[in-house]
């Protein structure tokens, strides 16, 4: 009996340690990879090639990726200089966000529910949102509608003061210089003003639009911004900068000389705070914050990426003793089984975005070709890694040319 008593709790922990490996060993989505149909692979051939391999994971993959592959379509189609495929691309993201992200009630309902599912639809996180609102916004730039790009810009800010159910102050520098930009473009010189005044709270040195400014040039540098699964069941969510790019910084040949352009926006500050405050994982829905909070409004003036960047006593013995360690086990075991039961953090993320974008208003003329060269954290140009790209005028006098390092 005795031998009985000693035996029971160690099979009692054995059991749900076992248990709590088996929750523990839940892997990520898989996807069945099956044929097309010959309808989906017509579809697929008739589009720009640069974007036939996106369009391809947007079929096999389905409604839970649909958002994130729309994201990529748009993005690389807009920098291939296919407006018409980028613009409905985004739009088609722009509404699957809308319909759980707009601040109403009705959204907030349809929230309640979509986050009680085990494999949620992608509907990407806040910094996500906000540049398919910016992307669009610059498309409708291009295209002359001054009013619908300012609409975009607002709207993405929405997306970057809204997180989950907290509200937050809107920071998102290159969204409020658009916005700004765009009044101007609409003659609303009281509302550019506002605008810009709201912007120097953040950038305080920014390149403000001058009377003789017709063009904006935009330039990306570096690597999108990361999501990495932390914790025990990997089901807190935590933010990375990009990996593996030199590129931090970026200069346009103006005659004979070479100006450095303006980095307006980090999107990894943007994708790991809130409202300022640096996020130090994300659990269950919930931001949890760095102690410490992180002032970029001259940091990202210079182009380096730092700166930019217990058991039982043993004296117990016997029966008594097994049982205690035992308890311990099963605590410890209990533990994990909570974790493993959390759905695994979505570490799905817009691997197309760049690390920063830079922005710079200057006069321009329709056709004109510029040049950028890209910097490393020395500020020095990286040799053989440059973009030359065209002012696009909108045909109301109006241009705006989108350099990148991330060209195909």
């Amino acid at each position: 009996m005795l031998f009985i008593a000693e035996r029971r709790p160690a099979l009692l922990a054995s059991a749900i340690l076992s248990l709590s490996l088996v929750g523990c060993a839940t892997g990520p989505k898989t996807y069945d990879r099956s044929s097309l149909t010959a309808a989906q692979e017509q579809v697929i051939a008739s589009k720009p090639t640069v974007v036939q391999q996106d369009y391809r994971n947007l079929y096999e993959e389905g409604r839970r990726n649909k958002v994130l592959n729309l994201m990529e379509i748009g993005l690389k189609a807009y920098r291939a200089g296919h407006l018409d495929e980028a613009r409905a691309a985004l739009d088609r993201a722009r509404v699957s966000i809308e319909s759980i992200y707009a601040d109403d009630d009705a959204a907030r309902k349809a929230r309640s529910v979509w986050y009680e599912e085990a494999e949620k639809d992608f509907k990407g996180e806040p910094y996500e949102r906000s540049m398919v609102y910016l992307y669009l916004g610059l498309i409708f730039l291009e295209q002359g509608d001054y009013g619908n790009a300012r609409a975009s810009f607002i709207s993405g800010l929405l997306q970057d003061a809204f997180a989950e159910e907290e509200q937050n102050s809107a920071d998102f520098a290159a969204l409020i210089y658009l916005a700004g930009w765009a009044a101007l473009r609409m003659d609303s010189n009281k509302l550019a003003e506002e605008h810009f005044q709201e912007l120097m709270a953040f950038r305080p040195d920014a390149p403000i639009p001058a009377d003789d400014h017709n063009a904006l040039l935009i330039v990306e540098t570096g690597q999108s911004p990361r999501k990495l699964g932390d914790g025990v069941g990997h089901y807190q969510l935590v933010y990375r900068r990009g990996k593996d790019f030199p590129d931090v910084g970026a200069q346009w040949q103006a005659g004979e000389t070479w100006e450095t352009l303006y980095p307006m926006e980090d999107i990894y500050f943007q994708a790991s705070t809130r409202g300022g405050r640096a996020i130090d994982r994300i659990v269950e829905g919930q931001v949890q914050y760095k102690t410490t909070t992180r002032d970029i409004g001259t940091n990202l003036s210079s182009v380096s990426q730092n700166s930019l960047l217990a058991g039982a006593s043993a004296s117990a013995g016997g029966v008594l003793g097994a049982g205690f360690a035992a308890i311990s086990l099963v605590s410890v075991a209990a533990q994990g089984m909570s974790a493993a039961a959390n759905v695994r953090a979505d570490i799905r993320y817009w691997e197309a975005l760049p690390d920063t974008l830079h922005i710079i208003p200057l006069r321009a003329e329709p056709g004109q070709q510029v040049t950028v060269r890209f910097l490393d954290k020395n500020g020095q140009p990286i040799p053989g890694l440059t973009d030359t790209t065209e002012f696009r005028f909108d045909g109301r006098g109006q241009g705006l040319a989108l350099a990148t390092s991330r060209r195909p």
